[in-house]
């Protein structure tokens, strides 16, 4: 065939049953990971888990991690452009109310550092991922 192909994206993708479970699966982990994150940034007492691993890496790390599974939930609903901006905005948000809520802890401290690699961490992953799901040709090429 020695022309270019068509370019497909991710909405030319339909498998109905198998895409309501993947993204109840998706809904779930949002859920859990958001708990979790809400757990850590307002528990009175952090463990230490015995590794010495910068603060502000583990936020960023954190927060892009919470980008990608807002981004994997968005996608399909609202495209890449619009799924990379509201995810990472929810991610930055979501980062913010944590450490607001990180005022009412009196063990805990409220440090813009941490709302900083948040946002980093959110905005790496949502750049990234952004490019990496760009609509393919049915050659494979961009």
């Amino acid at each position: 065939h020695g022309g270019r192909g068509r370019r497909i994206g991710m909405a030319d993708v339909s498998v109905p049953l198998m895409a309501r479970k993947i993204r109840s699966v998706v809904i779930a982990a949002n859920l859990v990971y958001a708990a979790s994150l809400l757990f850590l940034g307002v528990a009175p007492d952090v463990p230490d888990i015995g590794v010495d691993f910068p603060d502000f890496a583990a936020h960023g790390i954190a927060y892009a991690a919470h980008t990608a599974l807002m981004f994997a939930l968005l996608l399909p609903l609202a495209g890449r452009s619009n799924a990379a901006i509201l995810a990472f905005g929810g991610a930055f948000l979501y980062g913010g109310l944590v450490e607001a809520l990180q005022f009412l802890q009196p063990t805990r401290t409220v440090e813009i550092r941490d709302l900083l690699a948040n946002a980093v961490g959110a905005g790496v992953a949502a750049m990234f991922l952004y490019f990496v799901t760009g609509s393919r040709t049915t050659d494979g090429r961009r």
